[in-house]
């Protein structure tokens, strides 16, 4: 049975390497796929990570592109509200001047501009200093027949002329809202310059 024995042995110590042989190949197979499935997957992170940096990079790029025209709008309007509380502010000024001073001042564009026959519409509010003796002394003083119209116009002060060929607006409104229209680029040069 030694014989036997030593055969059986031998067979059993040979199924024993080959078995080592065929699990340390088998091992070295499964390190060699984790390894490989590990770059991989470095390789796929690393790509992730360098997409999600680009795209972060373009949606930071966008939301300060947006932030900047928002910025660029606020400002913009602001500059524009306060160009038009100058020329409001202009008016206003002019509307608060005293009695005479408005009296003279409103009287130049009756001196510059009236025709005889002329109508003369004040506003509302100018009613009680622009009156009827008021018009009566420029178109002496001018040596032209104008009336005081008996309708108010809808600006906060300055007059209408109403005449046969053509009506003159000299509403303080709308004439400042012409010169805004003429020195609005210098004027906001120089404040905002």
């Amino acid at each position: 049975m030694d014989g036997k024995e030593a055969i059986i042995n031998s067979i059993i110590s040979a199924a024993e390497s080959s078995a080592a042989a065929l699990l340390s190949q088998a091992d070295n197979e499964r390190k060699e796929a984790l390894e490989k499935n590990r770059l991989e997957l470095e390789r796929k992170k690393s790509e992730e990570t360098a997409k999600a940096r680009e795209e972060a990079a373009l949606y930071v790029s966008r939301c300060v592109s947006v932030a900047q025209l928002e910025k660029s709008k606020t400002l913009l309007s602001a500059k524009q509200e306060l160009l038009s509380r100058v020329y409001d502010e202009s008016v206003t000024k002019i509307m608060n001047m005293t009695d005479n001073i408005y009296r003279e001042f409103i009287g130049g564009f009756i001196e510059a501009y009236a025709e005889d026959g002329d109508s003369v519409s004040v506003s509302e509010r100018d009613a009680k200093r622009l009156n009827k003796e008021w018009v009566d002394a420029l178109a002496k003083k001018k040596g032209i027949s104008l009336t005081l119209s008996e309708k108010y116009h809808d600006g906060r002060g300055g007059i209408i002329l109403s005449g046969k060929n053509c009506d003159k607006n000299l509403v303080l409104d709308v004439m400042a809202a012409a010169i805004k229209g003429k020195t609005e680029s210098k004027v906001s040069g120089i404040l905002f310059g």
